[in-house]
C-alpha cells in the first residue's frame, strides 16, 4: 500500500514520536518510537544493492499461428548482480490474447548469477500481439526498499484466421506486366486460350498451322493464341466501423456496457462469427493468397480507422506482408473516411485490378463507379441482410422491413452491374470457394460471353 515510499513513512512517524515525545516529557512515546527505529536500522543494513543488473528474455513456441491454436509463452529473467531477496516479475498479456493455462506472474529470490523463469499458455482469435517489456519489482528482506523497472523484451505473435483457398478466378485487367503468368492480356502470342488466326510468318511452328484456314485462303495460316501475363491486383478491404454488421453472440446475449457487444471475434459453437467485418477479413485473405500464388503483383489498402497501405509486390514475401497485414486489421470511425471519396487513387496503379471486399453502402456507388473509368473492378460483397437476420425473430414486422432492405440492396448491386463492374454477392453461410467458382471461374466466363453474343 505505501508502495515505494515505506521507509519514508515509517521513518516519519519515529520522527514524529520522538519529537512529540520530546515536547511533551513522556517517555512512554519515546518506547513507541524504538522498534520502529530499529526496525529502519535493520532495513537500511539489508537494503537494496546499488547496483541491479537483470537481463530478460522471452520465447514463443511459435512465431504465427491459427485462430485458438494454443502458444506456449516462457519469460527467463537472470541476475547479474548481488543477491536479490524477493523479485516479482509480471508478464503482461497483450490484448489481441487471452490466458489459458498458468498465471504470467512468478514471486522469489534470486541469487547472484541465478536465473528464474515463468510459463503460461495464450490464444486468440486474430490479430497481433506485441510484448514490448517485462515489468519487475524488487523488494528487500524488510519490504521497505521497493524498485520497479522495465526490462527490454520484445517478441512477436501474429494469429492469422483460418480462411478458404481459392481454386480459380478469371480477371481482366486493362493493363498486365510484361512476366508470363495465368492473366490474359487480351495480346496475341503463345498461350493457351484461342485468339485468332493470322497469316504465316517465318520462324513460327508448324503445329500451329490451321490447315483448313490455309485452304480456304490459298496461303499459310497459323492459329494465335492469347497472352497470358502477370497483373496488378490491389484488394480494397472496408474496414469502416459504419459498414459493419455485429449480431448477439448467443453466450453474451446481453451488452456488457455502453452498447457494446462482447467479443464480435470470438466464435461461438462450430466457429461461427458474430461480426461481418470479420467474414471480410478472411475473404480478404484467401484473395491475397490466390493472387500471389499465381504469380500477381498484389497490394492492399485497408480502409478504416486509417489508410493501412502495403506496396504490390511479388512472391512469398509480399504474401506474409499482406497476411500480416489483414490479420492485424482493425476496424475504425474516423470522419474523414465514412465515404470511399477519399480513396487515395494515386496509389494504384493504373489499368490494375481491384477487388473490393465489404458491404457497400449507397453512398459508395458513385465513388466504385467512377473507379471503373480507370481500372477493372470486383466486388465481393458479404450479404449484411442475410447475416444480421439470422439472430431476428421472424416476425410479420421483420419479414416486410428485410423484404424492404432487399430490394433496395438489390438496385444498389444492379447500378453496379450495369456499369460493367463483376459483383459477388456473398451469403457467408456458404464457402466463399464454391461462390467465387460459380461466379467468376471459367464456365461463369463463358456463359456470360454466351449471353452477350460475344460467343
Amino acid at each position: 500500500m505505501l508502495g515505494q515510499h515505506r521507509w519514508a513513512f515509517l521513518g516519519s512517524a519515529a520522527f514524529a514520536l520522538i519529537l512529540i515525545g520530546e515536547i511533551l516529557r513522556q517517555g512512554e512515546l519515546l518506547v513507541l518510537a524504538l522498534p520502529l527505529v530499529c526496525y529502519l536500522a535493520v532495513g537500511f543494513y539489508f537494503a537494496l544493492p546499488a547496483q541491479i543488473e537483470l537481463k530478460a528474455q522471452r520465447s514463443l513456441s511459435e512465431q504465427r499461428v491459427l485462430s485458438e491454436e494454443l502458444v506456449t509463452v516462457r519469460v527467463e529473467i537472470e541476475n547479474l548482480g548481488p543477491k536479490l531477496e524477493l523479485v516479482e516479475l509480471a508478464d503482461g498479456v497483450p490484448a489481441p490474447l487471452e490466458l489459458r493455462q498458468h498465471s504470467p506472474t512468478r514471486l522469489e529470490a534470486l541469487p547472484a548469477g541465478g536465473k528464474t523463469s515463468l510459463e503460461y499458455t495464450v490464444t486468440g482469435v486474430r490479430g497481433l500481439a506485441r510484448w514490448e517489456d517485462l515489468s519487475v519489482t524488487i523488494t528487500d528482506t524488510l519490504g521497505l526498499f521497493v524498485e520497479r523497472r522495465k526490462l527490454p523484451c520484445v517478441s512477436e505473435l501474429l494469429i492469422v484466421p483460418t480462411f478458404e483457398r481459392l481454386e480459380e478466378i478469371l480477371i481482366r485487367p486493362r493493363r498486365t506486366r510484361i512476366f508470363s503468368g495465368q492473366v490474359k492480356a487480351r495480346l496475341g502470342g503463345t498461350g493457351i486460350e484461342f485468339f485468332g488466326v493470322r497469316e504465316y510468318y517465318p520462324g513460327d511452328e508448324r503445329r500451329y498451322i490451321n490447315w483448313k484456314a490455309t485452304a480456304r485462303k490459298d496461303r499459310l495460316i497459323v492459329n494465335e493464341f492469347e497472352q497470358e501475363r502477370v497483373a496488378d491486383v490491389i484488394i480494397l478491404l472496408d474496414a469502416r466501423e459504419r459498414s459493419d454488421v455485429v449480431r448477439p453472440n448467443p453466450l453474451f446475449p446481453f451488452p456488457k456496457g455502453k452498447g457494446e457487444l462482447p467479443s464480435p471475434r470470438r466464435g461461438g459453437a462450430g466457429g461461427e462469427v458474430f461480426s461481418l467485418f470479420e467474414h471480410s477479413v478472411r475473404a480478404a485473405l484467401s484473395l491475397a493468397h490466390y493472387f500471389t500464388a499465381q504469380g500477381n503483383r498484389v497490394g492492399l489498402l485497408i480502409y478504416g480507422r486509417y489508410l493501412d497501405w502495403t506496396w504490390p509486390g511479388f512472391g512469398r514475401w509480399q504474401r506474409e506482408k499482406l497476411l500480416r497485414a489483414i490479420a492485424s486489421a482493425e476496424k475504425g470511425d474516423k470522419a474523414v473516411f465514412e465515404d470511399l471519396e477519399n480513396l487515395p487513387t494515386r496509389l494504384l496503379p493504373a489499368g490494375s485490378q481491384l477487388v473490393f471486399v465489404g458491404p457497400i453502402l449507397e453512398s459508395d456507388v458513385k465513388t466504385i463507379i467512377d473507379l471503373r473509368l480507370r481500372y477493372e473492378v470486383l466486388c465481393i460483397v458479404p450479404n449484411p441482410i442475410l447475416f444480421e437476420s439470422a439472430s431476428l425473430a421472424r416476425t410479420p414486422e421483420v419479414e416486410l422491413a428485410l423484404r424492404l432492405e432487399y430490394l433496395r440492396r438489390q438496385g444498389v448491386l444492379t447500378q453496379l452491374r450495369r456499369a460493367g463492374i463483376r459483383v459477388v454477392d456473398w451469403d457467408v453461410t456458404k464457402p466463399l470457394a464454391s461462390v467465387v467458382r460459380g461466379e467468376l471461374g471459367r464456365t461463369a466466363w463463358r456463359a456470360a460471353l454466351v449471353r452477350r453474343g460475344v460467343l
